[in-house]
């Protein structure tokens, strides 16, 4: 069953120097929008007035609802407490838009826009769609769901005045009760915003799930349109996150249960020129106490963003082609049955397969927003300036790499911001506007035959945020890179390598970085089964199992387009399929770019695993708490890095550290459990696998770091393999664990 996608194209203007484009900030543009193109696609609903719930009904109803109701009938000893208690958390959950002020917050958020941003950028035929299925749903009192990636705070913001630009109608937007402070909780629920918890546990826990449920079937049953982040937080690294199924569950559950008909979902991307708030990742990403929001916070930001003029240039928002929860459920139904995978998977009644059905649909949606992305002008010249083996870039270095960095981003099926769709001749104001909006992660050496652009002292970290915004168009190419380049490092006097070899180590890393990257749209197997098995069974099981038919696809498609680039050779006319190498000198630029997309990962994940090998080294069954550990694999992260060891700061991010522990709990060389001491705190508490603190584990497991290892970057050890592991066991061994 495809999924409906509906299309409109009409012109602008055919003398637009942005034709195909809107920039929402642009007034003369928005009167052709608002006055020609909206009315003729929204009709009768164009005026704001036509979209309104009745939110005071939504919220009445949370209490009355069955899935509330069973949980106070079930305690009848504490009937009156738990219903009052209802009555207050749906309250407090509860928005209710203001119009007044809602368009008295849309005219202070045009200032804002216009004082900081150059455009907002949407292209025409997706503003078009949004709004030809925003009329469609109202019109048959459906939701419009809109499922962003969360890039920055100002999120929020973005999409709300693009509804209210549109005359689409306000967002009822799920948000942290993090941001429910005093004044500013309340003028944001007054805009649409509902406040829920990040965790649902705890003694009240079913109950409020339950009224979270109940809240959004409500909000379903009134045809309100509803956002929510898929990620769930804000992704601090630039690549997506992998998506949290809570809230999406819940509101594909009441389209499986028939309470309702149907839904519209909507992927979207927004992604900025500059994102303002990557200097506070950084540090968080280091290890820095996360800053609490507070009305103070709040000012302070706002003070310093009006005492700022236009320097984070361009927001491009995009929106995927829009499809039905309903249309998606029987589009899963029949691939899981028909392809043999679960020949009775029916999400309605067996809850595994309810999960795997919620999943399947996060993952959708993420790759819909991968795919529709914009790649801004400064993710490339940050790519550029990053993935080079050189300290700087000339000027005309740094402008033919970004040609061909854009040129690559094209064939491999991405897309390029609006601005950024130049003819080549333009292409040096683009960069140079591109490194103003950047000036203060990129340096330019002075007085020199020609301008040479450096990645500023200690900034490499916060630029990869940049480069990690397009990391998504290029992970299958990077991946067989990364592999191939294995190969040549282990057998440099070889000539060709099987393409099977090559596969079998492709599936082995892109399971290994799972959760990294969002493998176009392929939900992971997640969790460990019953049976322990070593690292090495697992790595063999990984290498030796097929991959999900789409997965493989695109690898294949990859190989397809480095052999089109000429990037590699495959040999002709041999009975195996070979790929012919050339030595690791010979390697063009593309190799070399690929490579550095994943190496700081893989160069994370090797040193969690070695730090784990020689952290447990002396006393093989010692506990350690999860936190502690984490803290000292940082700590320990931060010493390489100083002392040269490690090639990229990016290793030592707590983010990547703490997906590595989970994986290798999954491989079953750590084993986690929770242990709550005498004062009733719950904590974490992990071990080496029985396995490897066995006599001869220890060896295995140094076996299982060195093969992991062996897909770094390998410039280190040539400079004296010898003593590098014994200098990384002494560092270890220094430990307060």
């Amino acid at each position: 069953m495809t999924l409906s996608v509906s299309f409109s194209e009409p012109p602008l203007d055919a003398a637009d120097p942005l034709e195909g484009y809107v920039n929402l900030l642009n007034e003369q543009q928005m009167v052709k929008v608002q006055k020609w193109l909206l009315p003729a696609v929204l009709g009768e609903t164009s005026h704001w007035k036509k979209w309104m719930a009745d939110w005071r009904k939504v919220e009445s109803g949370v209490s009355k609802h069955q899935l509330v109701r069973r949980v106070i009938e079930a305690a009848p000893e504490e009937r009156a407490a738990l219903e009052k208690r209802a009555i207050e958390i749906a309250h407090e959950l509860h928005t209710e838009v203001s119009p007044k002020l809602l368009g008295a917050t849309r005219g202070v958020s045009d200032i804002m826009f216009k004082r900081l941003y150059t455009g907002m950028i949407i292209e025409q035929h997706q503003l078009l769609a949004l709004a030809e299925v925003c009329a469609k749903a109202r019109k048959e009192k459906k939701s419009v769901i809109i499922l962003p990636c969360h890039k920055s705070h100002i999120d929020y913001i973005v999409l709300q005045y693009i509804f209210a630009e549109l005359n689409l109608g306000p967002l009822a937007i799920a948000a942290g009760e993090n941001l429910n402070i005093p004044i500013v909780g309340r003028l944001l629920r007054r805009c649409g915003a509902f406040f829920i918890r990040r965790k649902f546990g705890g003694p009240e826990g079913e109950l409020y799930s339950n009224i979270v449920s109940a809240y959004l079937e409500g909000l379903l049953q009134e045809g309100n349109n509803i956002m929510f982040f898929i990620e769930g937080g804000r992704s601090r690294t630039g690549k997506v996150l992998q998506p949290k199924i809570g809230l999406l569950g819940m509101l594909l559950e009441h389209v499986l249960s028939g309470e309702v008909e149907d839904a519209y979902i909507v992927p979207a991307s927004i992604y900025y020129d500059k994102v303002m708030e990557t200097r506070t990742y950084v540090n968080e990403l280091l290890g820095a106490k996360k800053t609490q929001e507070s009305l103070g916070y709040f000012v302070s930001q706002a003070q310093n963003l009006l005492a700022t003029k236009r320097i984070y240039g361009n927001i491009s928002v995009s929106f995927a082609p829009y499809f039905t929860a309903r249309g998606y459920i029987q589009q899963q139904i029949s691939i899981q049955r028909i392809g043999g995978i679960r020949p009775r998977f029916d999400p309605r009644t067996n809850k595994e397969d309810k999960v795997v059905l919620f999943k399947a649909l996060g993952y959708y949606v993420l790759d819909q927003i991968n795919k529709c992305s914009s790649i801004t002008c400064t993710a490339l010249v940050g790519t550029a300036l990053l993935c080079t083996m050189r300290p700087g870039l000339g000027r005309a270095d740094l402008l033919q790499r970004v040609t061909w960095l854009r040129e690559r981003v094209l064939r491999s099926g991405g897309h390029v911001s609006a601005l950024f769709d130049f003819p080549g001749e333009l292409i040096g104001p683009v960069v140079d506007s591109a490194l103003k909006v950047i000036s203060n992660l990129v340096t330019t050496v002075p007085d020199l035959l020609e301008p040479v652009y450096q990645v500023a002292p200690g900034k490499h970290f916060e630029l990869s945020y940049y480069r990690n915004m397009c990391v998504h168009v290029f992970i299958h190419q990077s991946i067989i890179a990364v592999v191939l380049h294995r190969f040549v490092q282990r057998h440099p006097e070889a000539r060709s390598v099987k393409l099977e070899t090559v596969m079998k180590d492709v599936r082995f890393i892109s399971n290994l970085l799972k959760y990294e990257f969002v493998f176009s749209g392929v939900a992971p197997n997640t969790g460990s089964s019953s049976k322990k098995k070593s690292a090495e069974e697992v790595q063999e099981e990984w290498g030796a199992q097929l991959m999900g038919s789409s997965l493989m696809r695109n690898f294949e498609h990859a190989l397809q387009l480095l052999i089109s680039d000429k990037a590699l050779t495959m040999e002709e006319g041999a009975e195996v399929k070979s790929i012919r190498l050339t030595p690791a000198s010979q390697w063009n630029k593309q190799f070399v770019f690929l490579c550095q997309l994943v190496w700081p990962v893989v160069e994370s994940y090797w040193l969690v695993l070695a730090g784990v090998r020689y952290f447990f080294g002396r006393t093989p069954l010692t506990k350690v708490d999860e936190g502690a550990l984490q803290k000292h694999l940082q700590n320990f992260a931060k010493t390489l890095i100083h002392l040269g060891h490690l090639n990229y700061d990016e290793a030592a991010s707590q983010e990547t550290l703490k997906k590595a522990l989970q994986i290798f709990q999954e491989m079953n060389i750590l084993e986690a459990e929770k242990v709550t001491d005498d004062s009733g705190v719950t904590r974490t508490m992990v071990k080496l696998a029985e396995a490897y603190g066995a006599p001869g584990g220890l060896q295995k497991l140094s076996t299982f770091v060195d093969e992991v290892g062996s897909y770094r970057c390998r410039s280190h050890e040539q400079e004296g393999g010898e003593d590098y592991p014994k200098y990384i066991a002494r560092l270890a061994f220094r430990s307060n664990l």
